[in-house]
């Protein structure tokens, strides 16, 4: 057929030739009336119909030959199975069909069909074909894509209470009082693992947008979750669907008051290095102003920070820690840094032990004469690290002993004094600290 057409447009422009030029030649030669035979009215009355005829000649024969057309169709999701819902990105193929073109230039979009079969899939991941029904005259020559991404998912509802978040300051003088949401709750629904993962809902209500009376339409979104990789928290793919997806917000203001200065304290948890223990804990600031409600102010009678983990710490610290309290009065702010410093510094861990009945020693006394003491022991405590008083388990660090040098009187009162002392040891007392000597006659 493509031959056919050549063979009769050649006919046709060589025909016209032929007759433009005999034409041409006769017109050189005859004068109709004064004027040339191409000028009549009967030369163009006898051309329009030869074009006619020509034109009509070459439409009937073309339509008849073959043509290709790409149109758009849209993807019917059958036989989804009851409880589970379908997210498909692919809603449309482009398809290219070939044909008659006398044929094809009357098909719609709506003449065909493309179709994926979704019974009997359970949840999960699938790569499904795409069945297509055409009319019998085209071809399918080819389809984008060719195939479609599905998932199908088990479908579930849940109820959330919404969280309000206001944003913005409030008007001079006054502080936020309260913010009442109605409706108090939506519902999420959607693919189950990713309903059950949500956190939260929350309306973000500026407090720079409210009307007269105090009041704003607010969206309700997915509360954002700090330091959480959960991607499906945006609904990127649309899966998660809230309603309603707005809420009324009233908010309500009172006058602001500020606080006094209240004390900041802190504790700490865990334990130092063995043998250590912590001497001082000191925060800077000391105190902080508050300012809000004044029935939550007045119940606020310090600012308690998180405790600090000093598990293992083998020396002193300084430390920067936000200053987020443990718990906040709601409707109260704290004014001043957003940071607290904490020094922490640690001692030896001490101990101490007494002991009883330890012996006397006479030193100094001159040949031949013997001393007699009362007491003849007496009790001593000493202090030390831990361990070394766990250490101690044969008696007494030191001796203990009275110095008779150069005592004349018979009898006298002399203290006790400490000898051969051992390292990492202080005597603390000994009781009694004074012992009564009396001079016995050796012979």
């Amino acid at each position: 057929m493509p031959n056919e057409k050549k063979t009769l447009e050649r006919l046709i422009i060589g025909t016209l030739n032929a007759v433009d030029r005999k034409l041409s030649s006769l017109s050189g030669r005859l004068n109709y009336k004064g004027e040339s035979i191409l000028q009549s009215k009967g030369f163009f009355i006898c051309v329009s119909v030869f074009i006619s005829v020509a034109l009509w000649a070459f439409v009937a024969l073309d339509s008849d030959s073959e043509s290709a057309r790409t149109l758009s169709v849209e993807i019917n999701y059958a036989n989804l199975p009851a409880g589970f819902s379908l997210y498909a990105p692919t809603n449309k193929i482009e398809l290219k069909i070939s044909g008659k073109i006398n044929m094809l230039s009357g098909v719609r979009p709506s003449d065909l069909i493309a179709e994926v079969d979704l019974a009997n899939l359970q949840a999960g991941k699938y790569t499904l074909p795409i069945n297509l029904d055409v009319p019998s005259f085209a071809r399918v020559i080819s389809l984008k894509p060719a195939v479609a991404e599905v998932e199908v998912y088990r479908h579930v509802e849940r109820t959330v209470e919404i969280k309000a978040r206001a944003e913005g300051a409030p008007p001079e003088g006054m502080i936020l009082s309260s913010i009442t949401l109605d409706p108090a709750s939506a519902v999420i629904s959607g693919p189950e693992n990713e309903v059950l993962a949500v956190q939260g809902l929350e309306a973000v209500v500026a407090l720079d947008k409210l009307d007269e009376g105090g009041k704003a339409r607010v969206s309700v979104a997915l509360k954002a979750q700090a330091n959480v990789k959960q991607p499906f928290l945006t609904t990127p793919t649309g899966k998660l669907t809230i309603t309603p997806k707005e809420t009324n917000a009233t908010v309500a203001f009172e006058n602001e008051i500020v606080g006094e200065r209240i004390p900041v304290k802190i504790s700490v948890v865990g334990s130092p290095q063995e043998d250590l223990q912590v001497e001082s804990i000191k925060v800077i600031p000391e105190s902080v102003s508050i300012r809000g409600r004044s029935e939550a102010v007045k119940r606020m009678q310090s600012l308690v920070l998180p405790p600090v983990d000093i598990t293992g710490l083998d020396q002193n610290i300084q430390i920067m820690i936000p200053m987020r309290p443990e718990q906040l009065e709601e409707g109260v702010e704290i004014s001043g840094p957003d940071r607290a410093r904490v020094e922490i510094r640690l001692s030896k861990k001490m101990g101490v032990k007494t002991f009883t009945n330890v012996p006397l020693l006479v030193e100094g006394s001159e040949s031949g004469k013997e001393w007699k003491l009362s007491p003849q022991s007496v009790s001593l405590t000493v202090e030390g690290t831990q361990t070394a008083i766990d250490s101690l388990t044969d008696g007494a660090p030191c001796e203990l002993y009275v110095d008779v040098s150069n005592i004349v009187s018979q009898q006298t009162e002399l203290p006790v004094l400490v000898k051969n002392l051992k390292r990492d040891f202080q005597i603390v007392q000994t009781e009694p600290e004074q012992v009564r000597v009396t001079a016995v006659d050796g012979k």
